[in-house]
């Protein structure tokens, strides 16, 4: 393991590093990369070489097993002809790299038109509608992240860590059971717009880190939450439950688990809240969630 990475926790600068050490051992260029996003990995696009890289945050024990797990659903998703976007298995991966694990994946140049949340519904049906695989799945439990997350917290106040800390607590208990009472299914895991590309007319579901097994109505909160933390309209989520075939805030157990997901949402936002608009943005969820206030408005970032 690489101790100045972890001294120096997940920055923009040590992600850089791992990418530009890992692609140097795979042949690639990475001179042009252009950085995508920087949350629970850091991904970055090589358009040139058709190629994304996502370098991995965690550096605890069980990395290795997440990694493996991720490239095999895509490569069994690949196979049951599930629109997704293929590893680079042209390449050697993973690769360790300044101490995180580094994949590569196909790159999707930008698209004029974006998928939307109809397209998300469409393509969680055909997911939650695939056989069984033949795979090692975890069982969902968002948890053990979000308690490393708080473990490791640094740069934010202590009574926030505290207050979250606090929720986490009470609602572990309550989620447990109602994974243990509701049928179970292949879920995604982090079922958002954020995770949705388009190839010509086909809209693709990416980024496998959380696929598992569970209630396949934790795949439907994030849009149903987004009516009410991100503007989306009433008439998008009505089109997403007629596309999907069910509307998640009907079911009994909608109010725990969202309460859990914004927890989520806001833990993995901790993680960068240290200044700019990430900062300011964790204000606003740690306001509403010590308010209890459902219909404050949130911003993705």
């Amino acid at each position: 393991m690489n101790a100045a990475a972890n001294h120096e926790g997940f920055t923009r600068a040590g992600a850089t590093r791992a990418l530009v050490a890992a692609c140097s051992v795979a042949g690639l260029h990475s001179d042009q990369a252009d950085l995508l996003r920087l949350g629970e990995n850091a991904i970055y696009a090589l358009p040139h070489e058709g190629v994304v890289v996502r370098v991995a945050r965690s550096d605890t024990g069980d990395i290795e097993e997440k990694v493996a797990k991720e490239l095999a659903v895509a490569r069994w998703l690949m196979s049951q002809g599930f629109p997704g976007v293929k590893p680079r298995d042209d390449l050697p991966q993973p690769l360790r790299a300044e101490g995180r694990l580094v994949t590569f994946w196909e790159y999707i140049p930008p698209s004029r038109t974006e998928p939307d949340v109809a397209d998300l519904a469409r393509l969680l049906g055909e997911l939650h509608a695939l056989p069984q695989p033949d795979l090692e799945l975890p069982v969902l439990d968002p948890f053990p992240t979000m308690w490393r997350r708080l473990e490791l917290a640094h740069g934010v106040k202590k009574q926030d860590v505290d207050f979250l800390s606090e929720a986490c607590a009470r609602s572990e208990a309550a989620f447990h059971s109602v994974v243990t009472q509701h049928p179970k299914g292949l879920i995604h895991g982090d079922a958002h717009r954020g995770n949705l590309l388009r190839r010509g007319d086909q809209a693709l579901l990416i980024d496998y880190e959380m696929v598992s097994v569970g209630p396949q109505t934790w795949d439907l909160l994030p849009t149903a939450i987004a009516v009410d933390r991100f503007a989306l309209s009433r008439l998008e989520y009505d089109a997403f439950c007629r596309n999907y075939g069910h509307d998640v805030t009907t079911s009994e157990s909608y109010e725990e688990l969202r309460t859990v997901r914004e927890l989520g949402m806001t833990t993995w936002l901790m993680q960068n809240a240290q200044s700019g608009p990430s900062a300011e943005e964790f204000v606003v969820r740690m306001e509403s969630l010590r308010k209890g206030d459902r219909e404050r408005r949130w911003h993705a970032l």
